[in-house]
């Protein structure tokens, strides 16, 4: 096969029509099946001479098939691979015009391609373009696509599927939809269109979740009054850009269905790619702003600065953490930074929010005093909306306030330790501040475990023989020194009888050589298992 001017095999007429086949556009004369050339379609200008354009497809506008001949004459001695028009009194046209097509499009050796349906040229001229385009990026290979804006790529799609068909962002608004008739829809995609954003309903975060978990096409089943659906995600590489969604009324669409959406959203990603706006990149120059806050750069204060002129001092860091499904952590974390700043920037101005490391962090200026409760009850309501809305778990934790932008990272540390005392079946929220010592005594502790010539050698010893035997030395020795040495009472805790606690005891000093009149040894001892045990043990 010879190849085009774009340097790739040739692409036939016979080719172009069966990539858009069920699209609006019929073949009326295939003709000599000449390659087609990658370039956009040409509009004819009655008033200026034809240009030259070899393999180009013309758009015949305002030639209609009772009188074709002058122009397709005209195409063929320009190279033109085919000629396409609209019906002169309807979009079928009767057989006497059908016939002087025919007998005209023969004796130019011309193909002649037919508008059908309520295509306008706008419309057919977007999509034209946009499959060539997509031939062109697939380094000549047909698909059966068509999309040059995000509108003629869902109609190309609903054609080449079987289904209405609507493309989406990850915060579930609708970018596109497709408009070819006859294909039904119901009345979620009809709220859809109209206000541009899917309805919440509560089957929606499982949904979505098991279509990005998915590198295929995902059978939705209908539920209620809502039909099936036929869904896949769009990704650039592994970055997630979008879905789309057809209708399958009957929940019987072919696997070829499956497999041609499949490649269509290959093609979708790129537009969507084209289709982010200023605001999608200064959006990502900000998350990488706030997460070298986050973590601590060199750099804090003059991040702060440029951030915005309302994030001022004193900063805090509120850190939700999710139960993520897998296979769709990236998407359910963009869904849920949208939510937290959402629901936070409406209460605070000076709030930000980003992604990472599998949780979402609002950085918060200006924080007062007396916000502890305004922000637990932000915590709580973003953890209400997000379990409704996405069908996601949330813990939350205040970090430690700070005067300085070099501290945010502090706060954001203590945010993350307090998120670890949490019990996830317990309490959903806590703040550092409320467990000030405990979160001081693991940072002794994690330094310490660092520094083996720290570490309480009997400590360790007393761990290591725990786990290894199922005893209960370390818990028992813990419970004995924080009452106050009283037998009486650390047996009571424990559910012992005090001979039981006495034995224990003296095991303890035989196994492990502790000698309890040495308070220095004690201390260390004690610093040592308790950050262990703080480690292991969430809040109630």
């Amino acid at each position: 096969m010879e190849p085009n001017d774009h340097g790739t095999p040739g692409r036939t007429v016979r080719d172009l029509a069966a990539m858009l086949d069920s699209s609006g556009l019929t073949v009326a004369h295939l003709g000599p099946d000449r390659p087609l050339s990658l370039t956009s379609p040409v509009i004819l200008d009655p008033l200026e001479r034809l240009p030259s354009a070899p393999g180009a497809l013309l758009l015949g506008v305002g030639v209609t098939t009772e009188d074709p001949e002058p122009t397709l004459q005209a195409a063929a001695q320009a190279g033109y691979a085919a000629v396409v028009l609209r019906g002169a009194k309807s979009p079928v046209p009767p057989p006497e015009e059908m016939s002087t097509l025919h007998t005209a499009a023969l004796s130019a050796g011309m193909a002649v391609l037919l508008v059908e349906g309520e295509l306008s040229w706008r419309q057919l001229d977007t999509l034209l373009e946009s499959a060539l385009g997509a031939v062109a990026e697939n380094g000549g290979a047909p698909t059966a696509l068509g999309a040059g804006d995000l509108f003629a790529l869902a109609n190309a799609i609903a054609a080449m599927v079987g289904g209405a068909t609507t493309i989406e962002n990850l915060q579930e608004e609708v970018l596109a939809y497709s408009t070819l008739p006859g294909q039904p829809i119901d009345l979620d995609r009809q709220q859809g269109i109209l206000g541009r954003q899917v309805p919440h309903l509560p089957e929606n975060a499982g949904q979505y979740a098991a279509v990005f978990r998915s590198r295929s096409a995902v059978r939705i089943p209908g539920t209620g009054e809502s039909w099936g659906r036929l869904a896949v995600a769009v990704r650039a590489g592994n970055e997630p850009l979008g879905s789309i969604w057809v209708v399958d009324p009957q929940d019987d669409l072919p696997a070829e269905a499956a497999t041609a959406l499949e490649r269509a959203a290959d093609i979708a990603a790129l537009h969507l790619l084209r289709a982010r706006s200023g605001s999608d990149l200064a959006r990502q120059r900000r998350s990488e702003g706030l997460r070298r806050l986050i973590d601590g750069d060199d750099d804090a204060t003059l991040v702060a600065r440029h951030l915005d002129a309302g994030l001022n001092p004193p900063f805090a860091v509120l850190a939700f953490e999710p139960d993520l499904a897998p296979g769709a952590e990236a998407v359910t974390l963009t869904r849920l930074t949208d939510l937290v700043s959402t629901l936070s920037e409406s209460q605070r101005r000076d709030t930000f929010c980003v992604a990472d490391g599998g949780a979402v962090y609002a950085v918060l200026g200006g924080v007062g005093v007396d916000e502890g409760p305004m922000l637990r009850r932000l915590a709580l309501a973003v953890r209400d909306r997000a379990a409704r809305a996405l069908g996601v778990n949330l813990r939350a934790a205040l970090g430690k306030a700070t005067d300085s932008a070099g501290g945010i990272a502090g706060s954001r540390r203590s945010a993350d330790q307090a998120l670890l005392l949490l019990e996830p079946s317990g309490e959903p929220y806590v703040s550092a501040a409320d467990l000030h010592s405990r979160l001081g005594l693991l940072e002794i502790a994690a330094f310490i475990q660092t520094k083996e010539d720290l570490f309480s050698p009997a400590a360790r010893a007393m761990d290591s023989y725990d786990a290894r035997h199922g005893s209960d030395y370390a818990r028992t020795l813990l419970a004995y020194l924080e009452s106050g040495r009283d037998s009486a009472l650390t047996a009571a805790s424990l559910s012992l009888h005090q001979n039981t606690l006495r034995y224990r005891l003296k095991r303890i000093r035989e196994l492990f050589g502790v000698d309890l009149s040495q308070a220095d040894d004690v201390l260390m001892m004690w610093i040592c298992l308790r950050g262990m045990l703080l480690s292991r043990t969430p809040v109630d």
